[in-house]
């Protein structure tokens, strides 16, 4: 459990603003400044074998062929939106739609893969219990504690990175590291997909098939 969240450096701008990607920030640069977000799930790596994508493949072959199904079938059209949403509500601060989100999500995923994304996102929960200046992730904890809320992972990031007012890219492109990172360590060729089955190119076509003007600006 955490008492603080790491400080990531971000450009000030009106709180109700989307803010603006990588400006001023060359490649290394933003790296560095994202990397609370793979401190912050170093728990969720180490205690689960797998996020919501799972590859058993051993070749490169087989973990892009795994990797393009969970993107087409799961990430595309059921995470990102979710995602997109969860935190547009976090945002702005509705907790009833946030939950909503939750819900929804829980009818549209298959059992087995609802049942990972729940194990994660409890551990998610769990590990910033103890941060300050909780916002809409807290109420959102509040909501699990009692059983009002299933705790879906999408939506656990999506509170977090609301409350560290992350541009939608960022969100998207980090979920999808954290994905790939956990799911594919195993394998024998571990290496981030590359052109369109990147993370950033998923980030964007995501962004673009969600068709909401405050996304799109974003990018």
């Amino acid at each position: 459990m955490i008492t603080k969240f790491p400080q990531p450096q971000r450009p000030t701008a009106p709180p109700d603003a989307v803010l603006a990607l990588h400006t001023g920030e060359t490649r290394l640069e933003h790296t560095k400044n994202l990397a609370w977000v793979r401190w912050l799930f170093q728990s969720v790596r180490a205690q689960r074998e797998a996020l919501v994508f799972q590859s058993a493949a051993m070749d490169r072959a087989g973990l892009i062929t795994d990797w393009l199904r969970f993107t087409n079938e799961t990430f595309l059209c059921i995470l990102a939106p979710a995602l997109l949403r969860g935190w547009q509500n976090a945002q702005a601060g509705d907790d009833a739609q946030l939950a909503s989100c939750d819900h929804e999500l829980h009818k549209l995923l298959p059992v087995a893969l609802a049942e990972r994304s729940i194990a994660a996102g409890s551990i998610l929960l769990e590990q910033t219990r103890g941060a300050k200046y909780q916002g809409a992730l807290g109420r959102l904890r509040q909501r699990f504690d009692i059983g009002e809320t299933t705790g879906h992972l999408v939506i656990v990031w999506s509170a977090i990175a609301a409350l560290f007012q992350m541009p939608p890219l960022d969100v998207l492109t980090e979920y999808l590291r954290e994905e790939w990172l956990v799911g594919a360590r195993d394998s024998n060729h571990p290496a981030e997909p590359q052109g369109p089955l990147s993370f950033d190119a998923l980030a964007h076509r995501a962004l673009h098939e969600a068709r909401v003007m405050d996304f799109r600006d974003a990018v």
